[in-house]
């Protein structure tokens, strides 16, 4: 997921604040250091843009699904006859 360089880095934690991110790192199945590189990434707007896409589409998924196709539309819009 991450193609630029990283470089190690310590941070002190509170024991509520590491249980939580060892529960959620095992919730995904992934790792504490994945998951706090995840969290940085949302806080500093530096999540993949590719994720937040897929989001808006699911999102939006199947909102129109009642609306006419488009030789429908163009029918209706121009007067003609269906």
């Amino acid at each position: 997921m991450y193609t630029g360089r990283m470089r190690r880095f310590q941070v002190y934690l509170t024991e509520e604040q590491r249980k939580r991110l060892r529960r959620k790192a095992d919730d995904k199945g992934t790792s504490e250091a994945e998951v706090v590189r995840r969290i940085l990434d949302e806080a500093l707007s530096l999540a993949d843009s590719r994720h937040e896409r897929v989001a808006a589409i699911r999102a939006t998924a199947g909102l129109l699904a009642n609306a006419p196709d488009w030789p429908e539309w163009l029918a209706s819009v121009r007067g003609d006859s269906p």
